[in-house]
């Protein structure tokens, strides 16, 4: 396998070299990837009480496997192969010819 090649830019020309400048921009970074990182901890547990919320209402262990199959679906390029496939595999599992 080939050896990937460095990506070829000038960090000169990417950032100050003052260092009241570059401490300026670190922290202007810092400052708006920490309030994306609170966002992301705010919609988990967003996530995790609707969970829960339902887990009551509705079978989410089979709710959720129906999600994943339904996104993997929505991502095939192929739709009328991908549906040959399926009808195969099933046919096969039904009859017992595919070990898992």
């Amino acid at each position: 396998m080939a050896k990937r090649q460095p990506k070829n830019y000038n960090v000169d020309l990417m950032q100050p070299d003052e260092l009241n400048a570059l401490k300026k921009e670190v922290g202007e970074f810092l400052k708006r990837l920490q309030n994306v990182d609170n966002e992301i901890s705010s919609l988990k547990e967003a996530r995790k009480e609707l969970l829960e919320e339902f887990s009551s209402k509705l079978d989410m262990k089979t709710l959720q496997a129906a999600l994943r199959v339904v996104n993997i679906e929505q991502g095939v390029a192929h739709k009328d192969t991908y549906d040959m496939f399926i009808e195969v595999l099933k046919d096969d599992v039904t009859n017992g010819h595919v070990d898992s």
